[in-house]
């Protein structure tokens, strides 16, 4: 079998309104926070929003060895989440649970407190994050970015 190769297709810095960051807020703690607490809450999701950034991979020859929760950063200890498998053309969701050809497919995900200039890390070894760019519409479509309580 050929060896296996991974190669980042996009990787993307989200942006969210306050207002998106405030139905986050409402989502997960309902009507019980005072509004010193909401202004509070409110700039430490928004700091915390920052560093997530999303992750379109393609993996090539994958074997029994790939695991998405393997995809990490050095000194982290955030792992992907929410991975979804992607059409080969990337514009839709062919699986929410596993690839269609376990040897090659594309992966999409995301990922807390991403470094930049630290590699990512896969199931394969290390690989070096492109400058991130600002997530394809198409892709917050698709796959909008849902908090982590």
């Amino acid at each position: 079998m050929a060896e296996t190769r991974l190669e980042i297709l996009g990787a993307y810095i989200l942006d969210f309104t306050d207002e998106q960051i405030k139905q986050f807020i409402e989502d997960s703690y309902g009507n019980i926070l005072n509004e010193t607490e909401k202004q509070e809450m409110l700039a430490a999701k928004r700091e915390e929003l920052a560093s997530v950034a999303a992750f379109d991979i393609r993996v090539m020859n994958a074997d029994r060895k790939f695991d998405a929760g393997d995809f990490t950063q050095p000194g982290s200890d955030q792992v992907a989440y929410d991975e979804v498998y992607l059409s080969p053309d990337g514009y839709s969701i062919e699986s929410n649970s596993k690839p269609k050809d376990p040897t090659n497919f594309r992966i999409y995900f995301f990922l807390h407190f991403v470094n930049s200039q630290k590699p990512l890390r896969t199931s394969y070894g290390e690989l070096e994050i492109p400058e991130l760019q600002p997530i394809p519409d198409y892709l917050n479509k698709i796959h909008p970015f849902k908090p982590v309580d």
